[in-house]
């Protein structure tokens, strides 16, 4: 069989094309790199502390109280439904119930879990066997920190608004600052108190009070994404951002 120049230079040119066309369809979409970065905070699955009832009998650190029966299923009904989601790294509270639920979502995505104390609950000042209730006690300091505007107000030895901000908002904002090129998701499994008090500071969408009219819930998710180096609130656990004002 002869093979002609002009029939090789057209095989080339084909050959030529489809290289091409290969290395186009490997590209990312212009839309996937340039998707601004989420950062998603998540509250942990119901824990031994969210029973009405249960007895506080020693501190609330470490491995203490960690996720119930019906907490276990949450986190893993929790994971199921981030499965298709690009998280690319996972930060949890030090607390049990917290590192519980994030690994959940970490197993189903391989990914390693990263440590963060910054993120624990708030500490309300209200120790073992104490007689106060604690649904009493963070009424009457959220009524002091909002009303009154008292940031520096406390229970006992807990902790204060001031003091809470100045663990956990550099935190976030760190992690704001080494993920800012980035795309996909980063996850922050945390506390309802500390996420619904700290998130409108670092989310200027979001109302001060919102967190008090809107409690979250195990396993709720606070979306945000990355705008102008600055967080945007797009879902307050299935309350969306034009919803907020209301």
């Amino acid at each position: 069989m002869i093979t002609t120049r002009s029939a090789r230079l057209n095989r080339r040119a084909f050959v030529g094309l489809i290289g091409a066309l290969a290395i186009v369809t490997s590209l990312p979409s212009t839309a996937a790199a340039d998707a601004p970065l989420q950062i998603w905070f998540i509250r942990h699955g119901e824990s031994e502390l969210n029973v009405p009832g249960n007895p506080r009998t020693v501190p609330d650190a470490g491995v203490s109280y960690p996720l119930t029966r019906k907490g276990m299923e949450q986190a893993r009904a929790l994971a199921e439904s981030l499965r298709g989601a690009p998280i690319t790294k996972i930060y949890s509270s030090t607390h049990l119930r917290a590192i519980q639920t994030a690994d959940a979502v970490a197993l189903d995505h391989t990914l390693a879990l990263t440590l963060a104390p910054e993120a624990a609950e708030i500490d309300l000042g209200v120790g073992p066997d104490s007689t106060q209730d604690i649904r009493a006690v963070y009424g009457e300091l959220t009524r002091k920190w909002f009303i009154e505007k008292d940031l520096d107000a406390r229970n006992g030895t807990g902790e204060s608004f001031a003091e809470v901000q100045r663990r956990f908002l550099p935190f976030v904002r760190e992690i704001m600052n080494r993920h800012a090129l980035d795309s996909g998701i980063v996850v922050i499994v945390a506390h309802s108190a500390t996420l619904g008090l700290m998130l409108p500071v670092l989310a200027s969408n979001v109302p001060a009070d919102f967190a008090l009219r809107h409690p979250l819930p195990n396993t709720g998710i606070i979306k945000t994404e990355l705008r102008d180096s600055r967080l945007f609130c797009t879902d307050w656990a299935g309350v969306a951002a034009s919803q907020f004002g209301e």
